[in-house]
């Protein structure tokens, strides 16, 4: 899964894996997952203006997980 510690590689992989155009791809698998899961709207529809909105909606998902799964973390170690 894409994490703020994701590699470049890695980036591009999960890109690749949701189906992103070639463009798409070469423009963002070069950003680590701390940058692209940074990204404003706005900044994804500048350089991606095909797909930004499509990869800002993804990428509120995976945010939307790695939020789900820090508390899941937080309630097991301090919760018991």
């Amino acid at each position: 899964m894409l994490n703020k510690m994701s590699r470049p590689d890695e980036v591009k992989a999960w890109l690749e894996y949701k189906g992103f155009s070639k463009m798409t791809i070469r423009t963002l698998g070069v950003l680590n997952g701390g940058l692209i899961l940074g990204m404003t709207r706005d900044e994804l529809r500048t350089v991606c203006p095909e797909e930004g909105a499509r990869v800002f909606f993804q990428l509120q998902a995976v945010k939307s997980a790695l939020a789900l799964a820090s508390e899941s973390d937080h309630a097991q170690y301090n919760g018991r």
